[in-house]
């Protein structure tokens, strides 16, 4: 598989975000997704994993091609499953609209109706390798997300608020908070080349590097 995208996370306090994106709104442009009034989308994204918890344990078991499935909407809108792999700091992500009738199918793993109304080889495979697999939904994670975009790279710097995590399928479910009191997560993601006017307005700060995944992070509070 071709990891062309770099993808690099951090964990930043209020303060050093307010500075950064002070700085970054006139270097760059905001995602065409955000909202007028607010400048952010809210991201929900339900992850699938085994019964052994294997794509959460990647990272901790030191497995270093890492690989995620999960079904994704942007302010509750239509769906899409998305299949993430990543080695080190690279990444790729294959991802394909979802109707209604296969998302719920995909929450239940009803294969014979995914089958049925799967017309495209590439999710065919995707959904063959979850059955073989024996994935299931998992860990709701949902955070509000401000984005700024510039097409040298098709750089995009995200700020990801409110992270929470929420156990799937529970009759009661309980909503988590992922972080710590204001802190966020910063994720610098580009292909081949980072500008270096951005780079720079990063770079020079004392960020703390993210090693794990908002899931890892959200499916360790649920096991408290």
């Amino acid at each position: 598989m071709d990891l062309k995208r770099t993808e690099l996370k951090f964990i930043i306090t209020i303060d050093e975000y307010h500075k950064l994106k002070n700085e970054l709104i006139h270097l760059m442009s905001l995602d065409t997704h955000a909202k007028v009034v607010d400048r952010m989308y809210h991201i929900r994204s339900l992850y699938f994993d085994d019964l052994y918890d294997s794509r959460a344990l990647e990272k901790a078991d030191g497995i270093e091609f890492h690989q995620k499935y999960r079904i994704r909407s942007y302010d509750m809108t239509a769906s899409r499953l998305e299949y993430k792999t990543k080695v080190g700091n690279m990444t790729n992500k294959q991802s394909f609209w979802l109707t209604k009738e296969v998302e719920d199918a995909l929450m239940n793993q009803d294969y014979e109706v995914l089958y049925k109304n799967l017309d495209d080889s590439l999710i065919q495979g995707m959904v063959g390798r979850m059955k073989f697999d024996h994935l299931k939904p998992v860990l709701w994670i949902d955070y509000d997300r401000e984005a700024y975009t510039h097409k040298i790279g098709d750089t995009r710097i995200t700020f990801d608020k409110d992270i929470t995590a929420t156990t799937y399928g529970r009759a009661f479910p309980f909503k988590r908070n992922v972080l710590e009191p204001r802190t966020l997560v910063l994720e610098v993601k580009y292909t081949n080349i980072l500008p270096d006017f951005i780079s720079k307005v990063i770079f020079h700060r004392n960020f703390q590097v993210l090693s794990y995944s908002k899931y890892y992070m959200g499916w360790l509070l649920t096991q408290v």
